[in-house]
């Protein structure tokens, strides 16, 4: 078993991509889910009758992050600034990954990737607290598990 810190999510960018980070992460989650239909007929073979059967008709998820609110340039990570103006219409490139090392920067076996849109991206900021924000990754097209 392996702590959260070390699961990340990662943006692929560039013409020979770098993963980067999202810079002072603190939440990320990966939610996949699949929307069913019953597909039960008087042919399903089923000796009490009690058991449905289901198709999958569609498939969808997100991913959600949130991180605390960083002054200045990172080029390793992606901060809120780098962030603002990818709310749009443009597909990013992703993955969630096994890090280590400095900062837990050090990408190691991938556990999937695709491509989504940032949907949502919003700051919070209360008095005498730290400054956060949160986003959302609608996944578009399908999630390939990693082959490590």
């Amino acid at each position: 078993m392996d702590k959260g810190q070390h699961l990340r999510l990662v943006f692929m960018e560039g013409s020979t991509p770098a993963a980067k980070v999202i810079a002072l992460a603190t939440e990320m989650t990966l939610h996949l889910s699949a929307q069913t239909e019953d597909s039960s007929t008087k042919d399903t073979t089923d000796t009490n009758g009690a058991w449905n059967e289901y198709d999958v008709t569609a498939r969808s998820g997100d991913i959600q992050f949130s991180a605390l609110v960083g002054v200045g340039t990172d080029t390793g990570g992606k901060s809120f600034a780098d962030l603002i103006d990818q709310v749009s219409d443009s597909l990013i490139n992703w993955k969630v990954v096994m890090v280590s090392g400095a900062e837990n920067r050090v990408v190691g076996k991938e556990v999937c990737h695709g491509q989504g849109k940032l949907t949502n991206l919003q700051a919070s900021a209360q008095n005498r607290q730290k400054a956060t924000y949160s986003g959302t990754l609608n996944i578009y097209g399908p999630v390939v598990v990693g082959l490590d």
